[in-house]
């Protein structure tokens, strides 16, 4: 056996392959010099695969959902960039709301900053681990809480707390045992004992009878199976003679964070993050919300919870109780597509060339290697870009990769399938490999794969569920209308009289447009469709949302990028541009010089009241 090395995988091989007792069975069991042979080579085989990895993707544009990923923290390591708009904000010491466009990366980003992933990829060096990460993503939940109302007895509002609270902190000690373990292997063996003794103390347990009391799997175990006590309790909630007795409320999960905290020298310095992933409503309903929002919102000094949901409209922010909790105070909302709509363009290029970079790397011998390559650089002027549309001048007006960064509202997944949809209409890796043209895809050809894929997008929004058809009526009349302000207005807040370019909408006053309006808003901020801006300024100095339209759709409506102009709308003109969009186009769109010269032009200017906007190109 002296030519058998340690090694980690040996044991996994042990395992997998020495299972049969009837030796005439296994090739390894009655043939012991095979085995030694076999064990012996392990070194070398993992060290060829080591050197020779087999390529993760087939196509650059695989995997454009971290769902698609898996569990695969390798794969995830190799594609993920930590350029990310953003980051700060979600890493900061504060309960966190993060939303945006689906596909925009919020899945990635709260794996990429577990404690599981940093261990999984070597990336867990103490000294630069500032917190404890778990990730939790809320589909069990969905399955144990289907269509969860709020119950008739008090004592059952405690059954979905103790299920979330017994796996979180389950989560937590799981993860960081697997993490101590490598870096603090000694001071965990010395307190394990006595941190398992306290905790089952403090649960208010009685530990098993036998030697593995003090094991940290023990109370692991223990936590697990209160899961599952949860869950089966949830059946019986409705039945008034059916106790409910032993149930965890939001307390314990704090208290267990600092016991925890207090006994662990090398946590004592390190919070808790709990990244809740799709806390969404319809999926978790508002009354589920309202229950665990007594956990999920609560202020402390040692946990912190990160929670990813749909779009602002898809969280509740109350709680069972009535108490209503207020952004920038109990927690803080961060939209990924509001920050790249927002950033400096030079920033959402940068992560892209990034992210792109990865993707063509992780691809065996593709002809491409960088974004800039494939498509080229075309400086943006959206004054000129307007200008050529009045004059209808032609030109390949979207296209380069500055064009691809402006697209972006954060909605990555899309933007991997708009440059897929480049190579695929110019005909492949094989076409690429054969040009020698620089970029490899011509501008006219971007340009109109672009806009076919914009209005592909368009197309998919009248196929969504219930609203569809409306939704996109409501942005086709807006877009048009922007169309003509573009073709007809000029802008009033800037020297030069360009035209106006307006891809967003402005109220001029606080928003108060009834129910059947705010219900097709709230579906358009569903679905990322409109992206809300909450800082606006009104006309008449009032705080006022405004609402982009998002980027991705841009170049349908052949418009531009430029974020200086509005189309600024009364109340009642937005009512009725969400309920009745065709009589709002007939009336707003202008379809001629003199139309705009007759328009009201707004008192006091665009300029004075946003002038950190005026700069815009």
């Amino acid at each position: 056996s002296s030519r058998v090395h340690p090694h980690p995988h040996a044991t996994v091989f042990l395992r997998l392959l020495l299972i049969e007792t009837d030796l005439s069975a296994d090739l390894y069991a009655c043939n012991p010099r095979e085995l030694l042979n076999k064990l012996g080579s392990l070194d070398d085989q993992y060290l060829a695969a080591k050197k020779n990895p087999l390529p993760l993707l087939v196509s650059p544009f695989d995997y454009p959902n971290c769902e698609q990923i898996g569990n695969s923290h390798l794969l995830l390591k190799n594609l993920y960039s930590s350029r990310l708009l953003g980051l700060s904000e979600i890493q900061a010491r504060s309960n966190l709301v993060l939303t945006g466009p689906r596909g925009c990366g919020k899945t990635t980003v709260f794996r990429a900053l577990s404690l599981e992933y940093l261990t999984s990829t070597d990336n867990d060096d103490p000294s630069n681990l500032a917190y404890i990460g778990a990730y939790y993503r809320c589909d069990d939940l969905y399955f144990v809480f289907p269509r969860y109302k709020i119950p008739d007895r008090d004592e059952a509002l405690d059954v979905p707390m103790h299920f979330l609270v017994v796996t979180l902190i389950a989560l937590a000690l799981e993860k960081i045992a697997i993490w101590a373990k490598r870096h603090f292997s000694d001071e965990l063996e010395r307190k394990e004992g006595t941190l398992v003794a306290e905790l089952w103390e403090l649960f208010g347990w009685q530990p098993p009878e036998d030697p593995t009391a003090k094991n940290l799997s023990a109370l692991l175990n223990k936590l697990n199976r209160e899961r599952k006590r949860a869950a089966n309790k949830q059946g019986f909630v409705k039945i008034p003679e059916h106790p409910i007795k032993g149930y965890f409320g939001p307390g314990k999960l704090f208290e267990a964070c600092r016991l925890i905290r207090e006994r662990l020298s090398f946590l004592h310095e390190r919070q808790f993050y709990f990244f809740i992933d799709d806390y969404s409503h319809p999926k978790i309903t508002k009354d589920l919300q309202t229950n665990l929002n007594r956990l999920l919102m609560h202020r402390s000094p040692d946990v912190f919870f990160k929670i990813s949901t749909e779009s602002p409209i898809s969280f509740a922010r109350e709680d069972v109780d009535g108490k209503q909790y207020v952004e920038s105070r109990e927690y803080n909302l961060v939209n990924l597509g509001l920050i790249y709509i927002s950033s400096d363009p030079e920033q959402t290029l940068e992560f892209l060339k990034d992210l792109f970079a990865r993707r063509f790397r992780e691809v065996s011998q593709y002809p491409v290697k960088s974004l800039e390559e494939l498509l080229g650089s075309m400086k943006r002027n959206e004054n000129e870009t307007a200008r050529a549309f009045r004059e209808k001048r032609v030109r390949e007006n979207y296209a380069g990769v500055e064009t691809v960064a402006a697209m972006c509202s954060g909605d990555i997944h899309y933007i991997i399938r708009l440059v897929g949809r480049m190579v695929e209409d110019f005909g492949g890796k094989d076409a690429l490999a054969k040009t020698t043209e620089r970029p490899r895809i011509s501008l006219y050809e971007q340009h109109e794969s672009i806009r076919a894929a914009a209005g592909s997008f368009m197309e998919s929004v009248r196929t969504l569920p219930q609203y569809g058809q409306r939704l996109a009526d409501v942005v086709s009349s807006f877009g048009n209308v922007a169309r003509s302000y573009l073709l007809y207005e000029t802008s009033s807040n800037q020297t030069g009289n360009p035209p106006h370019q307006a891809s967003r909408i402005e109220p001029y006053e606080p928003l108060d447009i009834g129910s059947e309006a705010q219900d097709i808003l709230d579906e358009l901020l569903r679905y990322s469709i409109l992206i809300e801006d909450p800082r606006g300024k009104s006309r008449r100095g009032k705080i006022v949302p405004r609402f982009y339209l998002r980027r991705y759709l841009v170049p349908h409506f052949q418009l531009t990028f430029s974020r200086r102009d509005s189309l600024q709308l009364e109340n009642t003109e937005i009512r009725t541009l969400l309920c009745n969009p065709k009589e709002f186009e007939e009336t707003k769109r202008l379809k001629r010089d003199n139309d705009a010269a007759r328009r009201r032009v707004p008192n006091p200017s665009q300029q004075e009241l946003f002038p950190d906007e005026s700069s815009d190109p």
